[in-house]
């Protein structure tokens, strides 16, 4: 648990900008954070937007049992689109996943 909560420190002072809206950056990050523990590897987390800021890309590698559980991401606030596909030629096993989050 104490992992968790210096994940989400982290988050927070990685996506924390003037642009962002605070409120949605806290709910963002629940988002992520119960992603995180539905199973989803974390490998990249940035803003997106023009010219304003309005969408938070995870990329990832989701676990096995992660895609059971990933209807459970449809309920989670400022959930937009869930992106599988596979890694490559190499590893025909292994998929990487884009998780968006936004207004």
């Amino acid at each position: 648990m104490a992992d968790l909560k210096q994940f989400e420190t982290a988050l927070m002072k990685r996506l924390s900008h003037p642009g962002l809206d605070k409120s949605f950056l806290k709910q963002a990050s629940a988002s992520i954070l119960e992603a995180k523990r539905l199973g989803f590897q974390i490998d990249d987390i940035y803003v997106k937007g023009q010219p304003a800021f309005d969408k938070i890309i995870v990329k990832g590698i989701p676990a096995p049992d992660f895609l059971v559980k990933s209807k459970n991401l449809l309920t989670l606030e400022h959930f937009r689109r869930f992106e599988i596909f596979p890694k490559g030629i190499i590893n025909p096993d292994v998929f990487g996943a884009e998780l968006t989050f936004g207004y």
